[in-house]
């Protein structure tokens, strides 16, 4: 049997892949073909990534035949996911620079790993606490793709790669997490989070009680976190339940936003929500602007400000943490 790849890795091409990986999965002799890929975003390159590398796994362990074809250095997709590291985090071995090689640029963030174990090391070595920890690196990871001279632009990058941070380490009850990015010259950007965790459906539910096709809808509200049934020890990241829901109204109003875990998937865009089935055993986020806010203090503050009178007119926490509000 044979896979062949979408001609692009976006969103609306993930069903079709897991379709044709799930159908596979327990055949011997697979090839998957690289060749149609011309074209990759963020996102859908790491979920794309995580579908292969657990769906490798199982055939190694089965002793399935795998084989790939079709990649070459002289299509730009193709080595560009090699630089990346998309084959070694996909679990195809011999194939491009191995995660964590290549270290980006203001152009684009590569693959890379967010271990508790990463932020551990950052708090002994500093004293540093572990929201610290994480802001010291999404700073770090934000400047790549902003580069030091736009301030206003990297606090909007950082934000964004803090929130998904957190909520990939505190509700996944997975120990890492996968993150990339891209800027192109246009000004458009992408960044994107990956776990392989509990899922939202399974970590709400330990605080709420709702529906397995309503998990993404509340996850997005404000206010809305299972951290509520935590004591203040135990919520390490000060979360309020603001930090999806910012980045769905951003995503919303300057690009797009999307959401997947268990049976679904969840795109903002335009001022719409549109929901869509799509398996995926733990969480990915990605946000894609078409354009930088202005003003991100200022967009920021009016989104929170809408957010809390939201959360406390529906009976939840009706207001921000303070670590929510820092640019």
């Amino acid at each position: 049997m044979e896979i062949k790849l979408p001609a692009q890795f976006i969103p609306s091409s993930l069903s079709k892949l897991k379709a044709d990986l799930t159908a596979s999965q327990y055949l011997d002799n697979v090839n998957v073909d690289f060749s149609p890929l011309s074209y990759s975003k963020p996102m859908s390159m790491l979920v794309a990534g995580s579908y292969f590398r657990r769906w490798i796994s199982c055939r190694r362990n089965l002793g399935l035949h795998t084989t790939k074809s079709g990649i070459s250095k002289k299509i730009n997709a193709h080595s560009y996911l090699m630089h990346l590291g998309f084959f070694d985090y996909a679990g195809m071995t011999a194939t491009g620079n191995k995660l964590g090689v290549a270290k980006g640029n203001t152009k684009y963030l590569p693959i890379r790993e967010i271990s508790r174990s990463e932020l551990d090391e950052y708090m002994a070595s500093t004293g540093e606490s572990l929201i610290n920890a994480i802001i010291f690196i999404s700073d770090g990871l934000a400047t790549i793709l902003a580069g030091e001279d736009n301030r206003d632009v990297m606090r909007c990058f950082s934000y964004a790669i803090r929130e998904v941070i957190r909520n990939a380490l505190e509700h996944s009850t997975s120990n890492s997490c996968y993150i990339c990015g891209q800027r192109w010259v246009d000004g458009q950007s992408e960044i994107a989070i990956i776990d392989e965790g509990c899922g939202i459906y399974e970590s709400l539910s330990t605080a709420y009680e709702l529906q397995e096709e309503d998990a993404l809808d509340n996850a997005i509200k404000p206010g809305v976190t299972r951290t509520h049934s935590m004591s203040e020890t135990e919520n390490i990241y000060q979360n309020s339940g603001f930090g999806l829901y910012v980045l769905s109204e951003l995503g919303n109003s300057f690009g797009w936003f999307c959401l997947g875990s268990g049976t679904k998937k969840l795109m903002c865009e335009d001022g719409e929500k549109e929901k869509t089935n799509l398996e995926y055993s733990g969480t990915f986020v990605g946000i894609h602007l078409y354009r930088q806010p202005r003003s991100f203090s200022g967009v920021l503050e009016d989104i929170i400000s809408v957010g809390e009178d939201e959360a406390e007119g529906e009976g939840r926490q009706g207001v921000a943490s303070k670590i929510s509000k820092l640019v």
